[in-house]
């Protein structure tokens, strides 16, 4: 509307002038007897008149076109307050001043730019904060002056970092003297500082510290811990070093026997044939003995190294059980144990090797742990795709806290019985390998001074099946 009223305004102007011009010339043309004095006075006051008229109008329309212009961009700075960024997606359409259009077009430029800097950089902090929260490793940055810049979760639990950590100094987080010790080695030496860190739970995590640095910006950078989880290459590690240890150990005993009885022998030191027939028995008894350790570490090593379930010919599992049972005469006579075996009359595709020793290390162990008049029950059972073993006794039982520890290698509850019944202290380790390679499970339930029982389950490989009708006995 002011638009329109300027324009009026300024025709309006223009329309006076021509009339003031026309005026003058025709009283002019027809006053031409009028003296030059009078048609001064009276061209001097048309001449006045018009300019008064021009000097109103010219400070009326400036004036106007200000006001316009401010209220333009009063209006203009008002849409950018509420829509802000927004400004860029939703114009103004009805934009107050044609000479404020670029001035908006500029700006619409502007918040695009700005908004796709925005959308960029927020698309990289998510992704970065995916990728931290999402790895296995813990992860940790500080700055030069020790001040946190970021970190994960694993990071925060395994260094026990406590309170608002963001952006704080390290040092008022966390008490672990040898975190410190490791940034300040990073900072003032530039060297890698490396060690194991345990936490509550018994995982290990391998700490690496080290500097680093922006390439062209030398005075940017900081040090970055990273938090390797090691547990199970730290328990692989201990449990061979305790294997090559309690192998050594339980190699060295018959060793030392044949070596000792042998050269008595040699020496001629025996003269009594009894007692010369005796130390050959013993000799020969530690031989076997050294044999079976060596065998059974064979055999273990063979079944980590098959990977995957063997299928073979087909084998009676009953008729496995009570060969076992017939070798363990000898030893359940001198306690008057007996045993009971029920189930298994099946033929099973499964290598007599594994079933074989399975069952002889259980039925060996509930008749070598057991009591006088002792009692051993075998249960044999099967489905569709599971073999079923239980062995329970009246033996002696195991501790608690050793229930876990029993299908270790070499390791014995009491190793002084477990000397004085002989065996290996591998039988159960050899049982928990050959159930890890069949994708099974095994459970122990035991009571001191009331027996343990034993409970088996093997998962047949696809191709394997049972050949009976009678699936369950």
């Amino acid at each position: 509307m002011k638009r329109k009223i300027n324009f009026f305004l300024r025709y309006l102007l223009i329309a006076l002038l021509s009339c003031g011009i026309t005026v003058c010339g025709a009283v002019l043309y027809s006053r031409r007897d009028l003296d030059v004095m009078h048609f001064g006075i009276w061209f001097s006051l048309g001449a006045a008149i018009l300019l008064v008229l021009c000097l109103l109008l010219s400070r009326f329309l400036p004036r106007e076109r200000g006001d316009e212009l401010q209220e333009s961009i009063r209006h203009l700075n008002d849409i950018l307050t509420q829509q802000q960024e927004r400004f860029a997606f939703y114009p103004n359409r009805d934009t107050p001043s044609v000479e404020l259009s670029d001035l908006c077009q500029n700006i619409r430029r502007l918040c695009n730019k700005i908004l796709l800097s925005r959308y960029r950089l927020q698309a990289e902090e998510e992704q970065f904060d995916f990728i931290l929260s999402t790895m296995n490793e813990g992860f940790l940055m500080v700055d030069f002056e020790k001040r946190i810049l970021c970190y994960n979760r694993i990071a925060q639990h395994v260094l026990k970092l406590h309170g608002d950590i963001d952006h704080q100094l390290l040092s008022s987080v966390t008490e672990d003297a040898d975190v410190l010790k490791a940034v300040d080695k990073a900072i003032q030496t530039n060297k890698v500082t490396n060690y194991d860190i345990t936490t509550p739970d018994g995982s290990v995590y391998a700490l690496q510290s080290r500097l680093v640095r922006s390439e062209g910006y030398r005075s940017k950078g900081g040090v970055m811990i990273v938090l390797f989880d090691v547990t199970s290459e730290r328990n692989a590690l201990k449990q061979r070093q305790d294997f090559f240890s309690n192998a050594s150990h339980e190699l060295r005993t018959p060793i030392t026997s044949i070596m000792g009885f042998s050269e008595m022998l040699e020496g001629g030191m025996i003269t009594d044939p009894d007692q010369a027939k005796d130390f050959i028995r013993i000799i020969h008894r530690e031989a076997t003995r050294m044999s079976q350790i060596i065998n059974d570490l064979l055999f273990i090593s063979k079944l980590e190294n098959e990977g995957e379930p063997t299928v073979s010919s087909p084998v009676n599992v009953r008729e496995i059980a009570e060969e076992i049972r017939d070798s363990l005469l000898p030893s359940m006579q001198e306690k008057n144990i007996k045993m009971s075996i029920s189930g298994g009359d099946f033929n099973i595709s499964l290598p007599y090797t594994h079933l074989h020793n399975l069952l002889s290390n259980l039925m060996q162990n509930a008749v070598k742990y057991n009591v006088e008049n002792g009692s051993v029950w075998v249960r044999i059972e099967t489905d569709d795709r599971h073999l079923y073993l239980s062995v329970k006794d009246t033996g002696i039982g195991i501790p608690p806290d050793m229930r876990s520890r029993v299908f270790e290698r070499f390791f014995r509850v009491d190793k002084g019985r477990s000397r004085n019944v002989g065996g290996t202290g591998l039988g159960l380790s050899i049982v928990k390998h050959l159930v890890n390679l069949y994708n099974g499970s095994i459970q122990l339930d035991s009571e001191l001074g009331k027996g343990s029982l034993f409970h088996v389950s093997l998962t047949y490989p696809p191709e394997v099946a049972p050949e009976s009708d009678k699936k369950k006995s």
